[in-house]
């Protein structure tokens, strides 16, 4: 059976999708959710609304799904606590490591759903949440339609996104509006800058149309799929009863959408149109498309129709909750935190001189380079501490070659990788030394716990917080003391709207926003882009503060910086210079 799950920002909404025949509806609370500026519910309604739910035979799911610091989790638990006894909800969407581990351990009777900002693009990653006890994965967006009938069949209920907004960035991994505005997305906050226009060959560059599979119910109905969701919590009850009212009557009729159907539906709202881009694998530049005088205009013509309530359904019950087995812990590959202290340097947008590596490396901790960098003969002389990054996320037809890759790594005798998801911890088992990057959003100290679990040498600390931690963990923390932030990892090349991209090895490119600030974009595997700020941010200075704190691995980003001030920033870690910097940079 596949399950219609429709979003509710607001009790008018929740009624709205129940009246349109859905199956499940989520919703925000008063704290703690992704969607901090729709009008969520408070506690109050909340219970009303799981009593509705009920009533109606509708599944509840409350979004807990963001990013906590240390002095936010004990208020976070006391609302699960609400939550438990008072709503009942049927599942919590989740995204916070330290926050998953302390309900399964606080409350092992509450269903959990993967939160797609915990960045699930594989069946590894499926089985990574489902050995936690979670009852749900929501995969990633940028999925195509087999990478989705592969996780499906892992044995975990998997729920996709079928319409509605679709971030540029790869879910979980923006930081622009965190680090440019300080309204950070992992927390609810997200100011939307992808949907700003910008300048060079596309006015809105990083704005993707809305998704819209309503032209595949048939295929996915048959891939083993439980949930098909509905995004749109900060729309209006309109909009929610139209929408869930067409994918209603297309999964009780098992057929595709017609013209007219897609049409009405990109009336109600679209951006300039729809996409099924990832889900078909055509990941071009017909995905991008912003909203236009013309789409507000045939949105504002949408009237809802005045059908009859969805009759009321026996309840289908949930999954039962599955008993929470920690990880036990493999000491066998990792490295004493003693010996992860020092400098870090990370090369991101290409590889300095050998004259320059010949002179910083040797006192280095550790030198962190790109996948495809990692075997090029100017680091032969440093294997021994070079680290390997993978890409943020590798699909199912890149795993093989990614593999052949990490093989040769082991026989040039580079024995370290820094990991960027859950499914790469297995890579430990190949014999690397593991170091979790700042894309698995370690904000918390119950996060620190939690990764402590696994074969992991070192964990960095999220650029969104201040790096300060207690002392004692069993892992060497790392920080990121200098660079350019990466804010944004795309799966489209948004280099191609900037100034053209000749698809070559490598395309670079400069992001300009309308009051003249620079961001950096530097292609990677697959013409994948990362954006990066457009001022490093130094945090040097502060190395004595962080020292104390617990952090003993100080990281050094560089992106498009020339070799002197490569070196001048190297001098600055190695505290052979006290002056304050001559170059602008920011905090964040």
């Amino acid at each position: 059976m596949l399950y219609l799950l429709a979003p509710a920002g607001s009790p008018a909404a929740l009624k709205a999708a129940l009246d349109a025949g859905a199956d499940e509806i989520y919703v925000g609370g008063p704290v703690f959710n992704a969607r901090m500026n729709a009008a969520n519910f408070t506690k109050e309604s909340l219970a009303e609304a799981s009593a509705l739910c009920r009533a109606r035979g509708a599944r509840l799911h409350v979004a807990l799904n963001t990013l906590l610091f240390d002095r936010e989790m004990n208020e976070a638990l006391e609302y699960v606590g609400f939550l438990a006894e008072k709503v009942k909800p049927d599942a919590l969407i989740v995204q916070d490591a330290g926050l998953i581990a302390s309900v399964r351990r606080e409350f092992p009777g509450i269903a959990l759903h993967a939160s797609t900002q915990m960045r699930l693009h594989s069946p590894g990653d499926v089985e990574f949440v489902k050995q936690l006890g979670f009852t749900r994965a929501v995969l990633a967006r940028e999925l195509c339609f087999d990478d989705i009938k592969k996780c499906a069949s892992v044995g975990l209920e998997t729920e996709i996104f079928a319409h509605g907004a679709l971030c540029v960035c790869e879910s979980g991994g923006c930081l622009m509006s965190s680090v440019i505005g300080g309204r950070s997305g992992n927390r609810g906050e997200c100011a939307q800058p992808c949907r700003l226009p910008y300048k060079g060959k596309s006015e809105y560059p990083l704005s993707l149309k809305d998704l819209c599979l309503a032209g595949h119910i048939k295929e996915i109905a048959d891939s083993g799929v439980t949930s098909l969701k509905i995004e749109g919590r900060m729309k209006s009850p309109d909009y929610v009863y139209a929408v869930t009212s067409v994918y209603r009557r297309l999964i009780d009729e098992n057929r595709n959408a017609d013209g007219r159907e897609i049409e009405y539906l990109s009336a109600v709202f679209s951006r300039g149109g729809f996409t099924d881009g990832y889900f078909t694998g055509r990941i071009t530049r017909s995905m991008f498309g912003s909203r236009s005088d013309a789409d507000k205009e045939k949105s504002r013509a949408v009237r809802r129709a005045q059908e009859p309530p969805y009759p009321p359904r026996a309840k289908v019950e949930a999954p039962a909750v599955p008993p929470f087995v920690p990880p036990e812990q493999n000491g066998s590959e990792l490295i004493s935190p003693k010996e992860q202290r020092g400098t870090v340097l990370r090369f991101e947008g290409g590889l300095p001189s050998e004259e320059l590596l010949k002179k910083y490396a040797p006192s280095a901790a550790r030198i962190d380079v790109p996948l495809r960098d990692a075997l090029d003969k100017r680091l032969a002389p440093y294997r021994d501490k070079l680290s390997a990054i993978l890409p943020r996320s590798v699909f199912c037809a890149e795993m093989p070659g990614v593999e052949k890759r990490l093989d040769a790594l082991l026989g040039a005798g580079i024995k370290h990788l820094t990991v960027n998801s859950v499914w790469q911890f297995r890579l430990a088992l190949k014999g690397f030394f593991l170091h979790g990057d700042y894309t698995l959003n370690v904000t918390n100290r119950r996060s620190i716990e939690f990764y402590e679990n696994y074969p992991l040498s070192s964990i960095m600390i999220s650029p969104e917080t201040d790096g300060g931690f207690p002392k004692g963990s069993r892992r060497a923390l790392e920080y990121i003391c200098y660079g350019r932030t990466p804010l944004m990892y795309t799966r489209t090349c948004i280099i191609a709207n900037i100034a053209g991209c000749a698809r070559a090895d490598r395309c670079n490119a400069v992001l300009t926003d309308r009051a003249g600030a620079k961001f950096p974009v530097i292609s990677g595997e697959s013409h994948t882009n990362t954006v990066y700020n457009s001022l490093p941010a130094f945090r040097l200075d502060r190395k004595p503060a962080l020292k104390a704190s617990g952090v003993g691995l100080v990281t050094l980003l560089f992106t498009d910086e020339n070799e002197k001030r490569i070196s001048e920033v190297i001098e600055y870690a190695l505290g052979n210079r006290k002056d304050k910097p001559r170059f602008e940079y920011t905090r964040r």
